[in-house]
């Protein structure tokens, strides 16, 4: 079988790998001239198998007036008269009950289990490194509102066979001795040991270099992408002067997924959310991270990154839902670097230009896998900041379904026409 991803991501070079795995002849193409040149080029770095709380949360809309209305803070959603916004604000809306939430939870907990899993085998299989390693994450919380819905998210995935441990302030401190923060600043963390942090533009670098030496993997980059259409039927691509064929197609490409779906008739319910980071390197004196931490009401992560250049820390944060913005605003990019120096002992100057990204998020936090309403184009999109986390797993599930072989979970939890409250009349 001769099966065309559609991006060069980390979802869509992982996706790549599990079919030329499986055998089959692979196309890879993206607009980009480089693979994993979007969203996954500057991550936050961690790899989240066990803590996975979905931003569509009675949390989150207790806290929505405050979003809508604070320009400056940490979280920004800039409301405007897009059908296509307005349709997916709405959906989020239906999300954020307990009962979606956890049944998101549940979902991403399957997933992720299956991504460790499969990434595990990636790396048997290769000889590349990218600085993967069990570092443990510890999420700290400086409102007790959002402590409290902290514990009650632990409490819930418990049930699902997870293990966190819920510290008080002083307790949070002791576990990660190289924060800065001041214990009155904090109510109080959640510590998963077994998470782990990696670094995923290396992953897709050593992947990218891995398929190039297949003869069964072909590129076609740098072109934009336009579908073929033989009426529901998607028969070829084109990319710029070039028509690819394939007897499948997958859509891998991020937030841009929504406007190739629109061009071949059907919604994909997928907006950008935008992103931050800088790779920081310590000060010569300063106690390196011993394991990544989130700052979860100022939305900053930190990540120590063990790399042949020396250690160093991935600072991401800041969630805005603006549209399709790349550009670096100065301002919100001054604000992770506040962050960082408040938190960390750092060489503030040791990347002084930064990185931003667009996450492709979906109403209910949960990406779309299978197939889609157009025949022989397939969906593995939508898996807004935990991208890195879930693209193996992701693509282990999207290789089963094309194939025809038995899952290793249900693929109608993450399906475009799933019956879950915000995906209904999407």
């Amino acid at each position: 079988m001769r099966v065309c991803v559609l991006g060069a991501g980390v979802v869509g070079l992982s996706t790549a790998w599990a079919l030329s795995e499986a055998g089959c002849e692979v196309v890879i193409a993206d607009g980009a001239a480089r693979a994993g040149q979007g969203a996954s080029f500057g991550n936050g770095a961690q790899l989240s198998y066990n803590f996975v709380a979905p931003l569509a949360s009675p949390d989150t809309l207790r806290h929505l007036p405050a979003l809508l209305l604070d320009q400056n803070g940490p979280l920004r959603i800039k409301p405007r008269l897009d059908p296509a916004f307005l349709r997916w604000g709405l959906a989020f809306l239906r999300a954020c009950t307990t009962r979606a939430a956890r049944e998101t939870t549940a979902a991403q907990l399957l997933l992720a289990g299956l991504s460790r899993a499969e990434l595990d085998r990636v790396q048997a299989a290769t000889s590349f490194g990218f600085s993967r390693a069990e570092a443990g994450k510890l999420v700290v919380y400086r409102d007790q509102a959002s402590f409290a819905a902290a514990i009650r998210q632990v409490e819930a995935q418990r049930a699902l066979g997870t293990s966190q441990q819920i510290l008080n302030a002083a307790e949070s401190l002791a576990q990660e001795p190289g924060l800065r923060i001041r214990r009155d600043e904090l109510e109080g963390g959640v510590f998963t040991p077994s998470e782990e942090v990696g670094d995923c533009a290396a992953y897709c670098d050593g992947l990218a270099s891995t398929l190039r030496a297949r003869n069964s993997v072909s590129w076609q980059m740098g072109s934009a992408l336009q579908p073929v259409l033989r009426g529901r039927e998607l028969v070829a691509v084109r990319a710029g002067d070039e028509e690819i064929t394939a007897d499948r197609f997958v859509l891998c490409l991020g937030h841009g997924s929504a406007g190739f779906a629109e061009a071949c008739g059907f919604h994909l319910p997928i907006q950008a959310m935008k992103g931050y980071s800088l790779t920081l390197r310590p000060n010569s004196d300063a106690a390196m991270l011993r394991h990544s931490v989130t700052d979860a009401d100022r939305k900053v992560v930190f990540a120590p990154l063990h790399r042949e250049d020396g250690p160093m820390i991935r600072v991401a944060g800041i969630a805005e839902m603006i549209g399709d913005d790349r550009r670096i605003d100065p301002a919100r990019l001054a604000m992770v670097r506040a962050h960082a120096d408040a938190a960390l002992d750092v060489d503030q100057s040791s990347d002084p230009q930064g990185w931003a990204g667009l996450r492709p998020a979906t109403p209910d936090s949960r990406p779309v896998i299978g197939a889609s309403p157009v025949r022989d184009l397939w969906l593995n999109t939508g898996h807004g900041a935990l991208g890195w986390t879930l693209a193996c797993g992701s693509a282990r599930l999207l290789a089963d379904l094309i194939l025809g072989l038995p899952p290793a979970i249900s693929g109608q939890l993450f399906a475009w026409n799933r019956s879950s409250a915000p995906f209904s009349n999407v």
